[in-house]
């Protein structure tokens, strides 16, 4: 309540400058806060935090999570949306899988079930509501995680892709092969291949030398500005069993090391001194550095980085001189990297953040600013604002005290404006308040444990002030067995950031130095931008609302494309033919079914009738478009090398999937009854020139199924009739790769996406679909975003002339519902003694929906594996005022 009615205050009580006490009159600052209290009202951000059970997996294996959904800087668990949508992407920004999962008092959970076939490597989960995509996607959550590959006979693949310096259109790959121990692969032949385009494909033959490397030079692809989705496809001899056959992305990277300055308060000002931070990173991992500053051939002095690449220096900048940063690296080469231009006038910011009581800040300007204007210093966050004072400039130094007090937990960007509200100068810095946070009391019932052995958990909360209810997940995790690095709920929620676009993360398992921490604040972006809008009163455009329950709907118009009122709209599901429901669309021709309940990726058919009962009608069903992916790339937070507990998990996660597929209980396996097979129907794409063979695709459609009477272009026959397709701009696009066209091959050729609707309706016999690893790996790089192979007639397929293939006014659709949650499968050896089945799993437990208070404590408990080790017990979590919690303990298992 105290936070509530403090920042209804922020707006209510007259600004007081905290170097003269007076009250503040400008009209200008007033129309400021007015907007920004405007932005406040009407674009709230969300954010989400997924607690997952773990970082590291291996195909086949499950990804248990929990989303918590918060909104405003106080963390209060949101009520604006009712729906989450979580990802799976891969190395390429694919999205493998994909969730819908319903909202409930801002918590929701689910899993990914990883097929035991997916490939090995570097994969990141991204999570936001439909609200969210309105503003930029770096607010959304995303989480990196790595996946091996549990089936791939052990075989393991580091590639870098590189251009030749003497030959830019020459790359240069070089691959290293090692096996589970570590210990390279040598002395093996390999056959690759390469396809450049639609006709010409690069084919060879190398040898892995004895070190395990192998190195390829192949030309660029001409045809495309990057080699992002190219694929290398390689088969590696092995012996007497059958061969290795691996596929590898082809992405381009960075030989060398960036590094990018961000002077305290935005400028190096001629004559002040300045801090400046700095990073450095390599292909966007963090690349530790050391080196010194130059000017004119001078050293002036030596910098030096943390392990995150992250540091800072001081200088006092002069015009007119240029600073230079060199940076030895390895092997002679050298790093040469500018610092901003210094410039002649204008305001430096600087920020004293080590003090407990008060946060003192310092804005310094060149004696000839000085002219009795008034400037003005704001702390907020995300337009909510904290504290602001005034200041009458008369000389060209002068201090705020901000006490931190009035300050909440995360980060607060602290920005100097001048009379008329132009951006001046801004420093972020980060506050953790003991308060904002939940003390957790975490405990097992003893310390040292045996295999299946049952352990009892109990946590409580204590905090300075009364705790209320809390919402908690735990995960119980054998961390003998994978690498350790994870975040948590503090460095997403409280940083306000995460990984994917910014410094490293504030929390993890070694704490930061405050001063770390505080270079971290150096490194964030100005926000510039978001001053300029808010002082233009130019607002974020709200083109994706709040979704509150799932529902079908869309506009019926005559042929003329005119909407028509009145009209009568019927929507059947397929996988039950008794659920109808019938609606009349309004005066612009509109209908919705509301408030329904739906799983998974079912068929309904939509039909509609206009007012006098005629089925000559359009329609036009509302799809919102997949979120698009932002250009930054992935960045591993956990390096995987292998390791003897690596070596132990592949080799106890392979025993443990050949012994469930062996019993057939590995989730892709059921008992079928005999099935007689008395005739055999012929197959539409019985001259398709699919490479997997004709038919064999994850969909196929017969040219006759697709009423072509009732639609004018091919795209719309197809709108709602291809499962995982999507049409944007007559352009399809699979679901799994939202971002990329698919690749068209008409009757062998293989043609543009956008030439899809020059195809005539009346001619195509079948379109199949291919969107699945199975069915698009032969393809190489033009499989990656999906492939529609459309076959037209021969003279021997005449079109069936049917009256019932006429069918207007009907479509069918297949939305996104919601995901069917699991629930996380544990062993009670209480009821169980068949030990057979050998028990390796990592993580033991998981608990997603623990309700806690300091009154009632959290209580579960679960069953250790067969493997000995040290296990991890991690409880997150937050109460109705947006206090977080976090705790971590380990025991021993012998």
């Amino acid at each position: 309540m105290k936070r509530r009615l403090y920042v209804l205050l922020c707006f209510l009580l007259p600004l007081v400058s905290w170097a003269q006490q007076k009250q503040d009159t400008t009209d200008a600052l007033d129309r400021l806060l007015r907007k920004l209290e405007t932005y406040q009202k009407n674009y709230p951000q969300e954010r989400v935090y997924l607690h997952t059970d773990r970082s590291y997996y291996q195909s086949g294996e499950d990804i248990w999570f929990k989303a918590y959904i918060t909104v405003s800087q106080f963390n209060f668990l949101s009520a604006i949306s009712k729906i989450i949508y979580v990802e799976l992407l891969n190395e390429q920004q694919e999205v493998v899988q994909s969730r819908r999962l319903p909202v409930i008092s801002g918590l929701s959970m689910g899993d990914f079930k990883l097929p035991g076939t997916l490939a090995g490597g570097t994969y990141h989960i991204r999570a936001y509501t439909n609200w969210m995509r309105n503003f930029d996607e770096t607010l959304f959550f995303h989480k990196t995680i790595n996946i091996t590959d549990s089936l791939s006979q052990g075989v393991f693949a580091v590639a870098n892709f590189q251009s030749l310096k003497t030959d830019q259109d020459t790359i240069l790959g070089t691959l290293h092969f090692h096996d589970i121990h570590g210990k390279p692969i040598a002395s093996r032949q390999v056959d690759y291949t390469i396809r450049l385009d639609a006709k010409n494909s690069v084919h060879g033959k190398g040898m892995i030398d004895e070190g395990g490397t192998l190195s390829l030079k192949f030309p660029k692809n001409g045809h495309r500005k990057n080699t992002g989705s190219s694929k290398l496809h390689l088969t590696i001899e092995n012996g007497n069993r059958p061969p290795i056959v691996k596929t590898i992305a082809i992405q381009m990277g960075s030989k060398r090391p960036t590094v990018q300055f961000y002077p305290e308060g935005g400028s190096l000002i001629s004559g002040i001194t300045s801090k400046v931070g700095f990073q450095s990173a390599l292909a966007d991992t963090p690349y530790p550095v050391k080196g010194y500053l130059e000017s004119d051939g001078q050293e002036l002095l030596n910098f030096a980085s943390d392990s995150s690449g992250i540091g800072n220096f001081s200088l006092i900048p002069q015009a007119g001189k240029v600073y230079t940063a060199v940076i030895p690296l390895h092997k002679g080469d050298t790093l040469r990297a500018q610092l901003p231009q210094i410039q002649t006038a204008g305001f430096s910011l600087a920020v004293n953040n080590f003090t407990d009581e008060r946060v003192q800040a310092k804005v310094t300007t060149q004696a000839s600013a000085v002219k009795q204007q008034t400037l003005t210093l704001i702390a907020q966050n995300n337009g909510m604002v904290f504290y602001a004072a005034k200041h009458q400039l008369t000389h060209p130094e002068f201090a705020f005290s901000i006490p931190k007090d009035k300050l909440p937990s995360g980060v607060i960007r602290l920005t100097v404006l001048d009379e008329g509200m132009h951006f001046l100068a801004e420093r972020a810095l980060f506050i953790a308040h003991p308060s904002d946070s939940l003390n957790l009391s975490l405990q097992t019932n003893k310390q040292l444990y045996h295999p299946r052995e049952k352990v009892d958990v109990q946590f409580s909360t204590k905090n300075q002030r009364d705790s209320t209810i809390g919402t908690f997940s735990a995960a119980v995790v054998n961390i003998s067995k994978i690498p350790s690095g994870q975040d948590n709920i503090f460095s997403t929620l409280w940083f306000n950031n995460n990984t994917y676009q910014s410094p490293a993360l504030p929390f993890t398992d070694v704490p930061l130095t405050p001063e770390q921490i505080d270079n971290r604040m150096l490194c964030l972006p100005l926000h510039r931008h978001f001053w300029q809008d808010i002082r233009a009163g130019k607002f974020p455009e709200n083109a994706y609302k709040p979704e509150k329950e799932l529902k079908i709907s869309g506009t019926i118009t005559n042929a003329e494309g005119k909407p028509l009122p009145q009209a009568k709209v019927t929507l059947v599901s397929l996988q039950n033919a008794t659920a109808v429901l019938d609606t009349l669309t309004n005066a612009e021709g509109r209908f919705s079914f509301d408030k329904i309940l739906f799983y998974n990726q079912p068929e309904f058919i939509v039909q509609a009738r206009d007012a006098k009962g005629r089925k000559n009608v359009n329609i036009k069903l509302d799809e919102s478009p997949n979120q698009e992916l932002a250009e930054a790339k992935n960045a591993s937070e956990i390096k995987i090398k292998p390791n003897a507990s690596q070596d132990s998990t592949t080799r106890s996660n392979r025993q443990s999937l050949d012994e469930l597929q062996e019993g057939g209980f590995d989730g892709n396996s059921i008992l079928l009854e005999e099935v007689k097979v008395n005739e055999k129907k012929e197959s539409p794409a019985k001259y398709s020139s699919n490479l997997n063979g004709a038919g064999h695709a994850d969909q196929v459609i017969s040219g006759d199924e697709l009423f072509m009477s009732s639609c004018p272009s091919l795209d719309m026959c197809l709108q709602g009739r291809l499962t995982g397709v999507i049409f944007r701009g007559g352009v399809p696009y699979s679901t799994r790769s939202p971002n990329r066209p698919m690749q068209v091959v008409l009757d062998g050729m293989y043609v543009d996406a956008f030439t899809l609707n020059t195809i005539n309706p009346f001619d195509v016999a079948s379109i199949e679909v291919l969107r699945t690893v199975g069915n698009t790996s032969i393809y190489g790089m033009y499989g990656a975003n999906g492939v529609l192979i459309i076959t037209t007639r021969r003279g021997d397929q005449p079109r069936a002339t049917d009256h019932d293939l006429y069918s207007p006014g009907i479509t069918t659709f297949s939305p996104q519902g919601f995901y069917a949650i699991r629930n996380f499968q544990a062993p009670d050896y209480s009821k169980i003694a068949d030990g057979s089945i050998s028990d390796t799993r990592t993580t033991i437990d998981w608990q997603p929906d623990i309700i806690a208070d300091k009154n009632v404590p959290g209580r579960f408990s679960f069953y250790t594996a067969d493997e000995p080790g040290i296990y991890r017990i991690t409880v997150e979590g937050l109460d109705i005022n947006g206090r977080l919690a976090h705790r971590e303990i380990t025991f021993r298992v012998e």
